[in-house]
């Protein structure tokens, strides 16, 4: 078994550290700022799990490793190239982050053969400050969808024939199903990846807007923009050729919204904390691939104007 190397000190990132020291599965963490790595997560039946020491800086890893990126895309770029000179045997790099944008950095400085891996997770971790430290608290269980994007087309339609012409990435799914499961194959994955935008352009920015809950996005008053976001991303998407239903990607928001009810959305947590959002990577990347189209998306363009007035 590959060992994970975990980049930065984000809730998702040190979830996946948490729960591979609970199962046993090597790993090591590169946070950007030791002082606010969490050393323990909480979970759900109130145990808890002690992080180990992480690491200050990069190392060369084997070829049978796994470096993941649980990132805001744009840090996704800075990231990369600061580990590039230690990925010369070639370690599957995965990524993970909410929003879009991501595949096009990796193959920008990586290149299109690279061993890449593109993830979406629905498990939900909260970071906290706590008067001991950084702690990081399991909030909702989910699972984690990936794909091999870079692997030549057809795409393999399961995992057992992905591991016959790719078994490096088969391998490093196997390793991340034993660290956090349940991890699931999904051949192709950019259609997974628009789903979760779908969610992300919603939920993310009327909660951060609003400061509110997920649960509360489903009330009556914000159905109009719900209807309309959804509206739009199917308009967009459908001009690529994925095939969406606006009334099915409305009817899952919703289910997604009240299944994490209790959840604070990351965007919300990035403008509750002064952070930058992620708002270019999901409404604006909306609104960027509508512009290349020709669709007027109004809902999105006003979403990403809003969100980053907050800022000021």
């Amino acid at each position: 078994m590959g060992k994970l190397h975990i980049v930065g000190g984000g809730a998702i990132g040190s979830l996946i550290a948490a729960s591979a020291q609970k199962n046993g599965v090597p790993y090591d963490c590169y946070p950007r700022d030791m002082k606010t790595m969490p050393s323990c997560a909480h979970w759900q039946n109130g145990q808890t799990t002690a992080l180990k020491p992480a690491k200050p800086s990069p190392v060369v890893l084997p070829k049978s490793d796994v470096l993941i990126f649980p990132l805001k895309v744009y840090q996704l770029k800075a990231a990369l190239f600061q580990w590039l000179p230690y990925l010369t045997q070639q370690p599957t790099v995965v990524l993970l982050h909410n929003g879009m944008g991501g595949l096009e950095v990796a193959r920008d400085l990586l290149g299109g053969d690279y061993p890449l891996l593109l993830a979406t997770t629905s498990h939900g971790a909260l970071k906290v400050s706590t008067s001991s430290g950084f702690h990081v608290k399991y909030t909702g269980v989910g699972a984690t969808q990936i794909g091999a994007p870079n692997v030549d087309k057809p795409s393999p339609q399961t995992l057992a024939a992905l591991s016959q012409i790719a078994p490096q990435l088969a391998s490093a799914i196997a390793t991340l199903d034993n660290a956090l499961p349940p991890v699931q194959y999904q051949n192709n994955i950019l259609r997974a990846l628009w789903t979760k935008l779908s969610v992300n352009a919603v939920i993310n920015p009327l909660t951060a807007l609003h400061n509110i809950q997920n649960k509360h996005i489903a009330k009556p008053e914000f159905e109009q923009s719900r209807i309309s976001i959804c509206n739009e991303f199917t308009q967009v998407a459908d001009a690529y050729g994925l095939d969406f239903d606006a009334l099915s990607v409305h009817e899952n928001v919703l289910s997604v919204a009240k299944a994490t009810g209790e959840n604070y959305s990351s965007m919300h947590q990035d403008v509750a904390h002064g952070r930058q959002t992620e708002i270019d990577a999901i409404n604006g990347y909306i609104v960027d691939m509508a512009t290349k189209k020709g669709i007027p998306v109004p809902e999105n363009t006003l979403l990403v104007e809003r969100v980053k007035a907050l800022k000021l």
